[in-house]
């Protein structure tokens, strides 16, 4: 019975031990240039044939109007002035984790600070297949960004995806009701 359990325990452990996460080789550099992706989209826009839709979200109403690829640029704004979490000024405050995410197929890399920045976390989704320039294609781009003017303290959650981006601002005043507002593009081919 002993040497049973003595041949065994060893094996059991090794098996509950085996890691589920990808091999390091696998895994895509984690220095992705988000505000370059950002840029080459819009301007993909800019010149598309997509028909463009905007959809405004505030104090529980909807307002869902089409736009032209032209007014994408504007709309986008908020990503576009995302500061450059690569930057050598301020790449050594943010954290960087990552984990596969098996429901999704894709990898999760995590930026994130404890320092005063606005970004206070950046998830970037990535294709777990390398492409041609030797990184993973990005699926989609969360942003949680804070910020303080005059007396209102402002959040805005931002999110990329393939065929849309929203950006919902929560302003908190001092003396006022919180207001909550999202403003979401969505485009499609014709």
């Amino acid at each position: 019975m002993n040497r049973i359990v003595f041949v065994l325990f060893p094996l059991l452990l090794l098996v509950g031990c085996k890691s589920k996460e990808k091999p390091k080789s696998d895994v895509p550099a984690a220095n992705f240039l988000v505000n370059d992706y950002i840029k080459g989209r819009v301007s993909q826009l800019d010149t598309s044939f997509f028909s463009f839709q905007k959809i405004e979200t505030a104090e529980g109403r909807s307002d869902t109007v089409a736009i032209k690829n032209s007014d994408v640029r504007f709309f986008a704004q908020d990503f576009l002035n995302l500061p450059d979490l690569s930057s050598g000024d301020i790449k050594d405050d943010y954290e960087v984790s990552h984990l596969y995410d098996e429901i999704q197929q894709a990898f999760i890399f995590t930026y994130s600070t404890k320092s005063d920045h606005p970004v206070r976390e950046q998830h970037v989704t990535v294709e777990p297949e390398i492409n041609p320039g030797g990184k993973g294609n990005i699926r989609s781009v969360y942003v949680d960004f804070h910020d303080v003017k005059e007396d209102s303290a402002i959040r805005k959650n931002m999110m990329w995806e393939a065929n849309s981006f929203y950006v919902t601002t929560t302003t908190d005043a001092s003396g006022q009701p919180q207001k909550i507002k999202t403003i979401k593009i969505i485009w499609r081919d014709f």
